[in-house]
């Protein structure tokens, strides 16, 4: 069927977003019809998360209208009634109470007569929905789940509420691998073929190709490109995302001297001015190497400068010079309820000798470094784009104290392609004053646009590899290739 014979579902006429003197969305006029599958693309404060938001109820347009299936949605919006209505968000990190088992979860605050059996009838009814309901158990606790499993339930969950006649996912395939990536569109095709309309913001372009019907492309907050999928290559998106995009050309970096030895079952170096990739499947070793350097577990055998370094903790290791920035940015990270200063000097504003003016100075440096778009200083950094969020973040470690090393957990995960740009750039210049730069990641590509050299880590080993023309599949080849001699040497019959 033509999808322009199919019936509207949800329309923006005109709406405009403003907060203070920012504009958030600009006169945004577009429509999604029952059974499409858009996806939604734009750079950090493009306005994507303003539209989700918008759609929601979390936040209020300024001007303009909205409707759904025809009919005017009634403004100021709550989340409660967007609800109700069948307009569901589905996040990046699903909003799950983790003590509590999937049944509680799925049913939280719904009233369903009939008692248990009802309750465990329609939990397993909901769990059919996104072909959950064999591998996910109503008892198990949420906090016992992977990600996608949890994203699986938090979908589930989504569509108890109304009619899901809109369904937005937010980056849902950010800390997925190809397998759940593959079965999580499955079910997104699932919900569209029973007349859903779907939104699909994601900054993986082939996830976006692969899934979606057509591509809507936000920048300042205004509509720039809408087309079918088929219409668009990955040239023209680039483009149309970031049209001012140039590459960085960066030259191979000229290491200085040796600045860190780690003994991970061999010796690990890294040098001054160059920054180091720590490879390897998610949740791996090189995580954990991370949190150790910083004093966050177990002991470790290193040396810094020439000096032993063995961190107890992480004040031990911000005193030497070693600062981490946190693979999850909300959690470990941000304090949501700060303004955006206050989350980059939290660690530096009762250091003794430090002058709240300079921490200003500071934090201006870092947004024009990173270029952040959003609020002022003092706006609550919960206001900010995920992309502009993580810049805070890292400028935290950065730019009010310059570290000796900087450990980095997939710092560009959930950003878009100009904030890669922003956020290799400033890198790339750390590591240039002098700085080593470690890199921890479980995604080839990170590695590669970010990395001079990587290790590589399966279990206790490790492989070394140069920058390269193909680095990018040799870093995985690798990995496969440790994961290979691993299983052999534990279980003779692979060999």
């Amino acid at each position: 069927m033509d999808s322009q014979s199919l019936p509207i579902r949800l329309e923006f006429d005109s709406v405009s977003v403003y907060f203070g003197a920012t504009r958030a969305l600009n006169d945004l006029t577009m429509s999604i019809r029952a059974g499409e599958i858009v996806g939604l693309l734009g750079h950090n404060g493009a306005g994507k998360s303003t539209v989700l938001n918008v759609a929601t109820g979390a936040v209020t347009m300024t001007s303009g209208s909205m409707r759904l299936d025809g009919i005017e949605v009634p403004q100021p919006l709550t989340p409660k009634v967007a609800s109700d209505l069948g307009l569901t968000v589905i996040h990046q990190e699903p909003a799950l109470a983790q003590n509590l088992s999937v049944l509680d979860n799925l049913l939280l605050m719904k009233d369903i007569p009939g008692g248990l059996r009802r309750r465990r009838e329609i939990a397993r009814a909901t769990l059919a929905k996104v072909d959950a309901s064999e591998s996910i158990a109503l008892e198990q606790p949420v906090s016992s789940l992977s990600l996608g499993m949890r994203q699986m339930v938090d979908l589930a969950r989504g569509s108890l509420s109304g009619d899901a006649r809109v369904l937005f996912l937010d980056e849902p395939t950010a800390a997925l691998g190809d397998r759940e990536t593959r079965a999580l569109h499955t079910i997104v095709r699932e919900f569209a073929a029973r007349g859903a309309a779907i939104v699909y913001v994601s900054h993986r372009l082939p996830d976006i190709l692969d899934v979606c019907t057509r591509i809507v492309v936000l920048r300042n907050g205004a509509l720039v490109e809408d087309q079918p999928t088929a219409h668009l290559t990955p040239e023209v998106l680039a483009r149309a995302l970031a049209p001012e995009l140039d590459e960085l050309d960066i030259a191979p970096a000229a290491p200085g001297e040796l600045v860190l030895e780690v003994e991970h079952h061999e010796t690990l170096r890294f040098c001054k001015g160059e920054v180091v990739g720590l490879f390897g499947m998610a949740a791996g070793p090189q995580f954990d190497l991370l949190d150790r350097l910083f004093g966050l577990s177990g002991g470790m055998e290193a040396t810094l400068g020439g000096a032993a370094y063995r961190p107890r903790r992480p004040a031990s290791a911000i005193m030497r010079g070693v600062h981490l920035v946190p693979g999850d940015r909300e959690q470990d990270g941000l304090v949501s309820g700060m303004s955006a200063f206050d989350n980059v000097a939290l660690p530096w504003i009762d250091r003794r000798g430090t002058k709240r003016d300079s921490l200003f100075d500071a934090y201006h440096l870092s947004r024009r470094a990173f270029n952040v778009i959003g609020p002022g200083a003092e706006a609550p950094i919960a206001e900010f784009s995920g992309g502009n969020r993580q810049k805070h973040l890292l400028a935290r470690w950065i730019f009010p104290v310059s570290p000796r090393v900087l450990l980095l957990s997939q710092p560009t995960q959930g950003v878009d392609i100009s904030a890669k740009r922003d956020i290799r750039k400033v890198v790339r210049q750390l590591a240039e004053s002098g700085c080593a730069v470690l890199v921890a990641s479980a995604e080839t590509d990170e590695i590669a646009t970010l990395c001079d050299r990587a290790y590589v880590f399966s279990g206790d080993r490790t492989s070394e590899l140069l920058k390269s023309a193909d680095f990018d599949a040799l870093l995985l080849s690798t990995l496969l290739a440790l994961t290979d001699i691993s299983r052999q040497s534990l279980n003779p019959e692979f060999s």
